[in-house]
């Protein structure tokens, strides 16, 4: 019983950060768009201002005037941005851990 309710508490907090990271990413990048195009009319087209937000999130040097804009501007929540797609990643690998170890280990499932 102790290692069934260990094994349900871990998949339910998994799945919730899981879903935690994944709408922060949406609507940070959805909100790092809307600023961009706040900026400046020609981001008005997403897929500009999608390439301008990946390439301000990723940390490297800012080779264009709106990325440079977007890194001195808004250097939080591009690091929220990064956190929540490390954390988009990490956590669905950690989940299915988790899920082989409840099966393999502790025949929970």
């Amino acid at each position: 019983m102790d290692k069934t309710l260990l094994f349900w508490i871990l998949v339910g907090g998994l799945s919730f950060a899981f879903a935690l990271a994944v709408q922060m990413r949406v609507i940070t990048a959805l909100v790092l768009r809307r600023a961009l195009k706040a900026w400046r009319e020609e981001f008005a087209d997403r897929v500009k201002a999608n390439a301008v937000v990946v390439a301000a999130a990723s940390g490297a040097p800012a080779e264009d005037e709106a990325v440079a804009y977007m890194q001195d501007t808004y250097p939080s929540p591009l690091a929220h941005l990064r956190a929540a797609r490390r954390y988009s990643v990490i956590l669905p690998v950690l989940l299915v851990g988790v899920l082989a170890l409840g099966r393999l280990v502790l025949g929970v499932i």
